[in-house]
């Protein structure tokens, strides 16, 4: 379990740190709105090292949770941002 958990953190430290590189203009990939984009990063960077954090203290059911919830969190904010963004 804990290679999972490692190989879920590490996804969410990669796309947070996208997202950050994407919000600075470094990048200029992003699709999503700068505020959708800057949500992600602190999501998933946030969430990312502090799943590595509760791996590290031996807590790995909190690890696996607080790893798959920028998942969670970020579908239901594109599915907000969809409903209720004007695309003119």
């Amino acid at each position: 379990m804990k290679i999972i958990i490692w190989i879920i953190a590490a996804i969410n430290i990669y796309f947070g740190g996208w997202s950050f590189l994407n919000v600075i203009n470094v990048l200029q990939t992003s699709k999503y709105s700068q505020g959708a984009t800057t949500f992600f990063a602190v999501i998933f960077l946030a969430m990312g090292v502090a799943s590595i954090y509760f791996l590290m203290k031996g807590n790995n059911k909190l690890a696996l949770l607080i790893g798959v919830g920028p998942w969670l969190l970020s579908l239901l904010f594109l599915v907000a941002n969809l409903i209720f963004s004007d695309y003119k």
